[in-house]
């Protein structure tokens, strides 16, 4: 059987990495954003993509 506090410290210590990874992710959103448009940017322009 495990014990009970190696198992709670693995899973906290998940939980840390998980955040960690949003709270980066969430600090560069807009670079990014900026790269994934770059990078996947469409070929043909619709008349109407910048209406909202």
């Amino acid at each position: 059987m495990l014990n009970l506090s190696a198992t709670l410290i693995a899973f906290l210590s998940f939980v840390a990495v998980v955040l960690f990874i949003c709270v980066v992710a969430y600090r560069n959103a807009d670079r990014l954003e900026a790269y994934v448009e770059r990078k996947f940017r469409r070929k043909a322009h619709r008349p109407n993509s910048d209406l909202k």
